[in-house]
């Protein structure tokens, strides 16, 4: 007989037995591979979700200032362009928008809406025409929206309904800045008519963000935005689409992507005027009697739309100009300048001169003195350099003040930065190096006409040192100005009206450029002007080019720079959690169920076969021969199981992705996972499953090798059990160590918190868990009773039973410690389930973000006062921290997508302050690089430690372990890049343990500052309500609030929120560890079925002498319900000892439904482990009784 006839013929006799390991091998590959698919699902759900809601969108460019629409059609008609893309549209983006809508109780709002200013080739982006493509019935025209279906929902309003939509107003003044306008910065478009609700589905659910979560979207027409913000013909937004498949996985699709972006930025070339710069020639020439005509000055000045040229924009002009001994020029307000104390002027009697008092409002100007721009003093001279605490003055100036040179002068004027959109007044004293000459010219100046001279003016009569500014530089008057900050006109005198009227807003004081750099230069810019002399060869055409000539040269982006937004989506699509292996590890207990039912079900069918390999081993096959038989036997069963776990495992997977969308689905917040296969992890699971099958069951044999052929023959295939403890005593000691270390554990346990406490009281339950199962050794290995009456009275069978179990203690304490330690974790994790705590929200109750910033400190009183007007009160006993906020990825265990660029928020000194007492309500630190007391008392304070590059960060563990990616931890150094190219390094110093701040990066404010100087105002908040008065403060600042789209939460729902991901994989441990030990069970049952086949000599026996099958069949059952009951019953009293003390002394969140969810749980598997037993002992007694007691 051939080997191979051998396999065949032992695989259609034994089949029975042989099915049964199949099955095993079909459980553990389907497990696997479900597992494997699971992850393939959510990867591609994540992809094709970023296909959908880009379309064929590519690359795009999003920017906060506004730039010429007629940029888009240049771009278009490059050829460099044409070589990798076929579309480029222009748009106008709003990714904070606020919406709302009347209903008929009352008004609904939505905020951080994006609102999507468009015309038609933005739907062309949807693809070619299908049933599938989404576009609007009827496209936006004036005074139209169309919304998306989650913004209708959200806003309960259908077709035909009117709304309003609020927007930033375009400002491109800083609005830190003390010049900007800090309450017009707000544009509402009202009586929009809704014209149709499309699905959000394709381009309905249009977003630059990566997040699973359905986007509010609104759409408008281009025109209907430019008209609102006044600013026509231009946009903020370019979308482009490649001309080839970028959406391929493929190595060549990556290459080219790459290359389009590189061929995007050279075929990009915005226009001078496209980076908010503006040049003009300034000239001044006199006339004299003679009629000779004398040019005073003559340069080109350059100035930027936002008052301040941005430090970028400063440093390619200083490179490109300097040829041309180009220099910057800062010109400031100052509010006072004079020697007086006295702010405030005081009029002298009727026609005795002048008002006295300082000088109010007046420009002073920071320059370099050069050969092209000399300041004469008063006798001609050249004025020479400037130091840092001198000043020059004109006479104007100077004889107001009654000023010489040598007297100190003082200068007052508001810091270059608001705090909480107040100007602080700050002040500086001079030393009068010089006075130059200052013409009065003949006739003052009116609207569109300048003042006229009789006499040369000079270098000092130059009023386009100062920038324009709407409102101010164009009003007759002082008291006509529209000024963006407080106008004191107590100060402003007759004088300093007719000065203004004269001169406009020709400086009346010169310091050195360092100098007003140094006090009046800000993160957003330490010049306000450039001046290049005027030379026969220059133009402005030719100081355009030399500036973008140097700008290419650099690889500056100055803001204008695309985004390969597909490109980095479909990377974040990898996701954040490697679901198949997190599912495999989720299903650990049904791998190690099934792989043990394999183990227990083949060695069964072996030791049923021991006289067929005695006989085997008889004739002269060598053992080793022998055992390959049986392997390959079994090899080729593993092969058969494999191909119907894969059947299994693809339903197995879809009944996950079922539990996903549904039972579990708060683990991945929307129900949006659709099930995707791969043919690779198809492959992975079968291979998986059959390899690890065939090693359980080569791994069977190991105990045979020794046994010898006549015991083979004789039908023993049993080998006595390893004594690994020769001393009972020793092992009673070790077991009252275990229990007494476990105890200690759990009393250290109640002093600590959070994920520590939980930690430290499942390990103090699964050393008492060992403890247990040792004690249950010592008590098996004593032969289960002493005395002589073991088999007397009502209780004789179960002390016979026990003593059966005693039989073979190894085999025993294995059966019950693999049950005990499942029902251990199953039950005891629940210790690990997270509840909203004061510890996770800081003692705050409230949590906010708004759309649009917001200025005011609602932490004082004046800042409520103008906020809330006679409200204030409300908030009164309460705390209300604002915090600046980069918008970006959502880090939280929320967000399945990989973040890339995490949003940051900034930490002031007033948060950091609030937790300097002891008796103040906290957070909870995993871990922290706080090395004094104080910064252990108050950990917060190591933010503002930067001892290099590497800026201090403070991040939420979940982020910081499961977000970014490599995970990081307390003193890990990570560098991210931002949409406008900013490389930012952060340096990590302190880990927050399951708080409301998890998703963002929290740094000092003054790295913020810095880091992302384009951000102003405040848009997170964190808020304490006075007692029993949080929902009256919710309603009142959302109402308050609402035009900047203010949306308040209670900490306690966010903390939900985000733990129900923990909770509900916890769940889904549990709910699959309980399927595994229900496996499980049915091992049980193999191994009871073992144990009466190595019995049936003795049982026939006892059948001889009297006993009745049906009491035998109550003996073996006892035995295997001993077992049973001793497993789950130890495992659960070790995890009841561990869950228990830290729910009442800790935070453990253990709600009645889940107790009674897990009593089903166990009381399922105790029911079914019972009618698995029957089954198997009454098969087993099946055996004729006359065959064993020959075998006897």
């Amino acid at each position: 007989m051939t080997p191979w006839r051998f396999i065949t013929r032992s695989l259609t006799h034994h089949r029975w037995i042989n099915a049964s390991v199949a099955s095993g091998v079909a459980a553990a590959t389907a497990v696997l591979v479900g597992a494997l698919l699971v992850g393939d699902s959510v990867r591609e759900s994540l992809r094709r979700q970023t296909l959908e809601r880009l379309g064929e969108i590519d690359e795009v460019l999003v920017t906060d200032r506004f730039f010429r629409a007629e940029l888009v059609d240049e771009l278009a008609a490059s050829d460099e362009f044409r070589r990798y893309f076929d579309q480029a549209s222009p748009a106008i983006l709003f990714p904070h928008g606020t919406v709302e809508a009347k209903i008929e109780t009352g008004t609904s709002r939505s905020s951080s809406v994006l609102i999507v200013g468009c015309d038609e080739s933005f739907w062309g982006f949807g693809g070619r025409a299908s049933e599938d493509r989404v576009r609007p019935k009827q496209l936006p025209g004036e005074d139209e929206i169309v919304v998306n279906k989650a913004l209708a929902d959200d806003l309960n309003t259908t077709t035909g309904s009117e709304i309003t939509i609020r927007l930033p107003s375009g400002n491109q003044v800083p609005a830190d800045s003390p010049l900007a306008n800090k309450t017009d910065r707000i544009r509402s478009i009202p009586g929009l008519e809704v014209v149709d609700v499309i699905p959000a589905r394709g381009l309905g659910r249009f977003s630059l963000r990566s997040s699973q979560s359905v986007p509010l979207v609104a759409f408008v027409s281009i025109a209907t935005l430019q008209d609102a913000l006044d600013q026509e013909g231009k946009i903020n937004s370019i979308l482009t689409s490649v001309n080839f498949n970028s959406s391929s996985r493929s190595a060549k699709a990556e290459a080219m992507s790459r290359a389009a972006s590189t061929s995007l930025a050279i075929a990009f070339r915005p226009a001078f005027e496209d980076y908010g710069l503006s040049v003009k020639r300034v000239t001044r020439a006199f006339e004299n009697a003679e009629g000779k005509t004398e040019t005073i000055y003559d340069y080109f000045t350059i100035t930027s739309d936002r008052m301040i040229i941005a430090p970028e924009a400063e440093a390619a002009a200083r490179v490109a100009f300097e040829p041309l001994r180009g220099q910057g020029v800062m010109t400031y307000l100052a509010n006072t300048i004079g020697k007086e104390q006295s702010p405030h002027p005081s009029p002298l009697p009727e026609g005795e001169g002048e008002e006295r008092g300082p000088i109010s409002y007046s420009m002073v100007s920071g320059i370099d003195v050069s050969d092209e721009f000399r300041l004469l003093d008063l006798e001609g001279l050249p004025i020479g350099a400037l130091a840092e605490d001198e000043i020059v003055l004109n006479r104007w100036s100077a004889e107001d003040q009654s000023l010489k040179v040598g007297d100190t002068v003082r200068v007052a004027y508001f810091e270059p930065e608001t705090t909480h959109g107040k100007a602080q007044e700050a002040s500086a004293e001079f030393a009068v190096k010089a006075i130059t000459p200052l013409t009065a010219p003949s006739q003052p100046y009116r609207r569109r006409r300048p003042a006229e001279y009789d006499e040369p003016p000079t270098l000092a009569n130059d009023p386009d040192l100062t920038p324009e500014v709407e409102g101010v530089t164009d009003q007759d008057t002082i008291r006509n100005w529209d000024a963006p900050f407080l106008v004191d006109y107590d100060l402003v005198r007759s004088q300093d009206d007719d000065y203004w009227g004269n001169h406009r807003t020709t400086p009346k004081a010169f310091v050195s450029l360092a100098t007003a750099e140094r006090l009046w230069g800000s993160r957003f810019g330490r010049v306000t002007s450039f001046r290049i002399p005027s030379t026969q060869d220059t133009t402005e055409e030719s100081l355009k080019q030399a500036f973008l000539d140097e700008v290419a040269s650099s690889g500056e982006s100055l803001g204008l720079s695309f985004i390969p937004v597909k490109r980095q989506q479909l990377a974040a699509s990898a996701g954040t959690t490697p679901f198949d292996g997190l599912f495999l590890g989720l299903s650990f207990f049904i791998i190690a169920a099934a792989l043990l039912l394999v183990l227990l079900l083949f060695r069964l069918g072996v030791e049923q076969r021991a006289d067929e390999v005695g006989t085997l081993l008889a004739v002269g096959l060598r053992r080793k021969k022998a055992s390959r038989l049986l392997v390959a036997e079994g090899g080729l069963v593993a092969a058969v199981g494999g191909i119907v776990g894969v059947v299994v495992g693809v339903g197995y997977a879809w009944l996950m992705l079922a539990g996903l969308r549904t039972w579990w689905v708060g683990a991945i917040t929307t129900p949006f996972l659709e099930f995707h296969w791969t043919t690779k992890s198809l492959a992975i699971g079968y291979v998986a499953g059959v390899v690890v099958s065939v090693l359980t069951i080569m791994w069977s044999f190991r105990r045979m090798k020794n046994i010898s052929v006549r015991r083979l023959l004789a039908g023993d295939a049993t080998a006595a059990d390893d004594v690994l403890y020769k001393s009972q005593r020793w092992l009673t000691i070790t077991s009252v160590v275990v229990v007494v270390i476990a105890i200690g554990l759990a009393v250290v346990a109640v002093g600590l918190g959070g994920m520590a406490q939980a930690a430290a009281f499942l390990g103090s339950g699964a050393l008492l868990l060992t403890g247990l199962l040792l004690l249950i050794w010592t008590r098996l290995k004593s032969g289960g009773g002493r005395g002589d009456d073991t088999f007397a009275g009502g209780w004789a069978l179960t002390n016979l039973a026990l003593r059966n179990a005693a039989r073979n203690p190894g085999r025993s304490v294995t059966t019950i410690g693999l049950m005990a330690t499942a029902s251990f974790l199953i039950v005891g994790l629940s210790s690990f389930r997270l509840a909203p705590s004061d510890a996770g929200a800081g003692g705050f109750d409230l949590v906010a973000q708004s759309s649009q910033a917001i200025f005011e400190d609602l932490n004082t009183q004046a800042g409520r006062q103008e906020l809330l007007a006679d409200q204030a009160n409300v908030l009164a006993g309460g705390l209300a921290f604002a915090f600046r906020f980069k918008p970006g990825d959502d880090a939280s265990c929320n967000n399945l997508y990989r973040s890339s660029q995490p949003r940051v928020i900034s930490i002031g000194s007033q948060f950091v302050q609030h937790f300097d007492p002891a008796d103040v309500e906290r957070f909870r630190w995993m871990k922290t690089e706080a090395r004094s007391a104080e910064e252990k008392q108050n950990p917060w304070r190591l933010l503002a430690k930067q001892e290099d590059e590497h800026i201090p960060v403070i991040i939420d563990m979940n982020t910081a372990m499961y977000s970014l990616k490599p995970p990081v931890s307390v003193g890990s150094k990570f560098t991210l890049t931002y949409d406008d190219n900013n490389s930012v390094s952060f340096h990590v110093v302190g880990l927050l343990e399951n708080s409301v701040l998890q998703g963002s990066l929290l740094i000092d404010e003054r790295a913020f500052e810095k880091t992302f100087e384009e951000v102003s105002g405040y848009r997170y908040f964190l808020i304490q309500s006075p007692p029993g008065k949080s929902h009256e403060v919710t309603e009142l600042l959302e109402d308050r609030l609402s035009d900047q789209g203010f949306d308040a939460m209670q900490t306690s729902q966010v903390l939900e929120q985000l733990f129900a991901v923990q909770n509900t994989y916890l769940s889904t441990f549990q709910t699959l560890g309980a399927l595994g030990l229900l496996l499980g069970t049915f091992g049980l049952a193999a191994v009871q079925t073992r144990n009466v086949l190595e019995r049936r000599g003795e049982l026939a026996l006892l059948r001889a002498t009297g006993f009745r099958r049906r009491r035998l069949a109550r003996m073996v059952m006892l035995e295997n319900a001993l077992l049973l009951i001793s497993g789950l019953a130890t495992g659960t009293i070790a995890a009841a000892l561990a869950v228990l003390p830290h729910k009442f002394t800790g935070e453990a969140s253990i709600p009645t439904e889940l107790l009674r969810d897990l009593s089903l749980m166990l009381l399922a598997v105790l029911v079914v482990g019972l009618v698995s037993s029957i089954v198997s002992v009454r098969a087993s007694l099946r055996v004729p009784v006359l065959a064993a007691l020959r075998g006897e």
